[in-house]
């Protein structure tokens, strides 16, 4: 049955990106989870979701129900901590962890993953006046202080850097928290996704004025569904 899922997501999400998400004509849904309600695992991550007018919102939020709706099911989103997510998912908390999650051959091992449905790449965020500092990875090393989300692709490029052993770390329980240190100046600089670095440092943004994003050159990921 999980297999089948995945294929199926997969399968789904391909075809939602060739036609748009248009109305191209009445869906069947899949005689063995037609009515099934759907557990998906998120965490609070603008732009992928995040919470407007109290209702749940954003790229895979919306992602998620157009492809449950293809397929038959009814979509129950569940927030997670991000860093015990393979416990919630193992655990049958959740059916899916569908929030921006980079693939890696870890995760492979554990979980069914769907085809890749975006990329990715981490960058810093600092503050505007400070961003010549930093202009590749090893800039890293002359920072007074890192940020990032605890149990995330962010926290395994940093942990496995030796050069960066001596900066002082901090784990943030989300991405937007990480973010919101080099906001507040408790951390220098904030390694996130550059889907949430692009879309909180647009200009009009609360923090557009004061903080931008740079790319010191990490390998492009790519975003799966477990």
């Amino acid at each position: 049955m999980k297999r089948f899922l995945m294929a199926a997501i997969s399968m789904a999400l391909l075809v939602s990106v060739v036609f748009t998400m248009s109305a191209c004509g009445a869906k069947e849904a899949i005689p063995e989870t037609e009515g099934y309600e759907l557990k998906i695992g998120y965490t609070l991550y603008p732009p992928m979701d995040y919470m407007e007018n109290g209702e749940l919102i954003g790229f895979d939020a919306d992602f998620g129900r157009k492809v449950c709706e293809d397929l038959g099911y009814t979509p129950k989103f569940v927030e997670i901590d991000w860093n015990t997510k393979s416990v919630s998912l193992k655990s049958g908390e959740i059916d899916l962890i569908w929030n921006g999650m980079t693939i890696t051959d870890e995760l492979k091992e554990e979980f069914l993953i769907t085809d890749p449905y975006m990329e990715n790449q981490q960058v810093i965020v600092v503050k505007k006046d400070i961003a010549d500092k930093f202009k590749t990875v090893a800039d890293l090393a002359n920072a007074s202080s890192i940020a990032y989300e605890d149990g995330s692709a962010a926290d395994a490029l940093i942990s496995e850097n030796d050069a960066l052993k001596d900066v002082r770390q901090n784990a943030a329980s989300a991405q937007k928290d990480a973010f919101l240190e080099v906001f507040a100046g408790t951390s220098e600089v904030a390694v996130v996704d550059i889907t949430m670095a692009k879309s909180m440092t647009a200009d009009g943004t609360d923090y557009g004025k004061t903080l931008t994003y740079v790319d010191v050159g990490f390998e492009k990921e790519e975003y799966g569904i477990a």
